[in-house]
């Protein structure tokens, strides 16, 4: 069946909850019997609407985590590697021995994507105890990871890497597209993944799988946020 693009990321959220549902019938079943068993981590910007649509399906709840990738000095719009909001850092090594960056040119943008996560969490009110907080929500529990779509999968994979130090019972990644090699870079670290449209192809854009794309604005996020009845910080 040939994919339609997505109308919306909201859309693309309860198109990937639908999805989820059909293909896994014990999932859907433990989701109606026992949804205080789930919980949803968004990553920011893109993933929040689509987080939002994907809960209002399944009626679970959700939070943010806070992910930055760790930019190129000169090419800011890629990255080397990603963080996480306790400090967690995931290179990617492969990238990192092309670019033949010094060890002070790495640990400054560290120091910076670092900076940018900090001011993140104080913008979304969450300059709380990170790690007791992580631990009520996470442990035992299954984790749904979800974002408008992958790329590389590395902001995914530290964000995983995060989560997994908190002893949930499952990880299960939920985007609406990403390219088959991300797929398969993902399953290596045994989780699930579930994906609606999968593209086997050198160049891939998470954009193309959208109608209209764009960039998500913070006042959009908090927009969501606030209206949200899944979101954690209203309940």
């Amino acid at each position: 069946m040939k994919f339609v693009p997505y109308e919306s990321r909201i859309k693309a959220g309860e198109i990937l909850a639908d999805f989820i549902l059909e293909k896994d019938t014990t999932l859907y079943n433990l989701i109606n019997e026992k949804p205080d068993s789930f919980i949803s981590f968004a990553i920011p910007n893109g993933g929040v609407p689509v987080v939002e649509g994907f809960c209002s399906k399944l009626k679970i709840n959700y939070d943010l985590i806070i992910v930055r990738k760790i930019k190129i000095p000169y090419n800011t719009e890629a990255g080397f590697g990603s963080v996480t909001p306790d400090g967690t850092v995931l290179i990617n090594d492969d990238l990192l021995y092309q670019l033949n960056l010094s060890e002070k040119q790495v640990k400054y943008a560290i120091e910076i994507t670092q900076k940018e996560i900090e001011d993140r969490m104080v913008f979304y009110k969450k300059n709380y105890n990170l790690e007791e907080k992580y631990i009520n929500l996470i442990k035992n529990k299954i984790i749904f990871m979800v974002d408008d779509g992958l790329a590389s999968g590395f902001t995914m994979l530290a964000a995983i890497k995060m989560v997994k130090k908190y002893n949930p019972k499952k990880i299960v990644v939920s985007v609406p597209t990403a390219p088959l090699h991300t797929i398969q870079r993902i399953e290596n670290v045994e989780v699930k993944i579930f994906c609606p449209n999968i593209r086997n192809m050198m160049w891939f854009a998470v954009a193309d799988a959208y109608k209209h794309w764009y960039d998500v604005s913070e006042s959009e996020v908090l927009k969501v946020l606030k209206e949200s009845k899944f979101y954690l910080e209203n309940i």
